[in-house]
């Protein structure tokens, strides 16, 4: 009973607040449990996400909503609706252009063992399926993110991180806040829960400093604050434009011309005959095809009607279509006929050939190349609240990614290439292991290698060293028998 009277109270003390102008920052706004003024103060762009989620769906493609036809004494017409899916393929050949190869890691400076934990930690969280899942959620509404979950084992005490991917496709609002140079300040998402048969609304909050946990009560918000462990906003808020943006317009004419043809050919699908009125009367069952028809005169006409021939205008718009459609989203063209002979092609060949997809990668890598950083900087910081004993050596971490390429380059031609390096003399043996991405543990291969190129040299000289030691004697004649006196 108290906590509904408070309730109350919070309430209207809100609503005084409010009503007089009192300026509240978040933090303030969470305290007050003025939940709906705190998501005010958040950027909100549900209208084009639901837009962006409209032309992903065929099923709520514009030329779903073609008017059937009416007929005069039979049943109308059902007009064809023909949509097709350009938006998905689209963005999974941006996704594969971009993610179609895991990232790259390596360790610039720093402890071995921290860096092992480092990818350990994105093992144990399928960080791969994770950004790829965001990634193609973003190109198809706009937005996504990508959040890590703190909480402590209910069994064990143990602290457990859970990376989980939020759209609204997945049933959550997304609301980030940026200050004047761009950096987010703070996050929140929103969700429906069932209990007991009821629905009930939650948005939980992220700052650098807190999270706050709020659930809809039956009056106001029930809100419990706790610090943050970390000190950083454990969330990257992915935001793109369209994979297929500019090219709605066309997209929609496609469909609606593909549905039209279909209309034009439903109709010629059964043979239509032209016939004057006494060949018809001369017909025993004109709905039956007859074996025979009967001309009475000169006059008499009977003729199989021809279905309207495509025409080369509506061909060409087709074609111009299909092509323009890809050409401006920057997609290239994998049909069979495109791909064959690709096999034989080198890297260089095959890049020049999907030029279109590499621009449209480096534009995105725009975007993600600076969020996939602030990420590893999460995932540090949340390694030195997993394992406090190594945070000195994990925040001394010098990592550097890179986007791999999306077609396997040929392995062995760029190892004898890095191993000709080596040899001639043009890189060091540090640059060569680094370059060769074969460990997550470069000091300790390389000084593996020392060590094997040491104990070598030491063998190799060992049998020199014991004949100078020990010079042969000169070779003795030994007679076969002995020398008489």
């Amino acid at each position: 009973m108290n906590n509904y009277l408070q309730q109350i109270l919070t309430y209207f003390r809100n609503l005084t607040l409010n009503a007089s102008g009192v300026s509240r920052d978040l933090y303030q706004l969470l305290q007050d449990k003025d939940i709906s003024r705190a998501l005010d103060m958040l950027q909100n762009r549900d209208d084009e996400v639901d837009q962006a989620i409209k032309e992903y769906n065929p099923q709520t493609h514009d030329v779903m909503k073609r008017p059937n036809k009416f007929r005069k004494g039979d049943d109308p017409y059902i007009t064809e609706k023909l949509p097709r899916t350009r938006a998905r393929y689209i963005n999974d050949i941006e996704l594969f252009f971009l993610l179609g190869n895991p990232i790259e890691w390596k360790k610039e400076e720093g402890d071995d063992e921290a860096f092992s934990l480092f990818t350990d930690f994105l093992e144990e969280q399928h960080f791969n399926s994770r950004i790829r899942q965001a990634k193609r959620l973003a190109g198809a509404e706009t937005e996504s993110a990508l959040i890590a979950h703190i909480y402590r084992d209910d069994d064990t005490g143990e602290r457990r991180v859970k990376l989980n991917v939020l759209a609204r496709s997945k049933g959550y609002r997304l609301r980030p806040l940026f200050d004047t140079i761009g950096n987010m300040t703070a996050f929140a998402y929103g969700y429906v829960t069932k209990e007991h048969g009821r629905s009930i609304q939650h948005w939980d909050f992220q700052t650098p400093k807190i999270l706050a946990y709020c659930r809809k009560a039956q009056i106001g918000w029930e809100v419990e604050i706790y610090p943050n462990p970390t000190g950083k906003i454990n969330v990257i808020y992915f935001q793109q434009p369209k994979a297929w943006d500019g090219a709605e317009a066309r997209i929609n004419r496609e469909e609606m011309l593909d549905s039209k043809t279909g209309d034009t050919n439903n109709y010629f699908s059964d043979p239509i005959a032209a016939a004057t009125a006494d060949v018809i009367q001369t017909m025993t069952d004109p709905n039956k095809p007859g074996k025979l028809i009967q001309l009475t005169g000169e006059k008499s006409r009977f003729e199989y009607v021809n279905p309207p021939q495509a025409s080369q205008t509506r061909d060409a718009e087709k074609s111009d279509l299909s092509k323009s459609i890809l050409f401006d989203t920057y997609t290239p063209d994998f049909d069979t006929e495109a791909m064959r002979g690709f096999g034989t092609l080198s890297g260089v060949a095959i890049r020049n050939a999907f030029i279109l997809g590499y621009i449209k990668r480096d534009n995105r890598k725009e975007i993600y190349d600076e969020l996939v950083g602030r990420f590893r900087n999460i995932v540090i910081a949340i390694l030195a609240y997993e394992h406090p004993d190594k945070r000195a050596a994990l925040e001394a971490l010098k990592i550097k990614f890179e986007f791999a390429e999306p077609f396997a380059d040929d392995k062995q031609a760029k190892w004898q290439s890095i191993a000709s390096l080596y040899q001639a003399g043009l890189i060091s043996l540090e640059t060569a292991v680094t370059m060769l991405s074969l460990t997550d543990a470069p000091e300790e291969e390389i000084a593996r290698l020392l060590a094997a190129s040491a104990q070598k040299q030491q063998q190799g000289q060992q049998p020199s060293a014991n004949k100078e030691d020990n010079p042969a004697q000169p070779p003795v004649n030994i007679p076969r028998e002995p020398i008489s006196a």
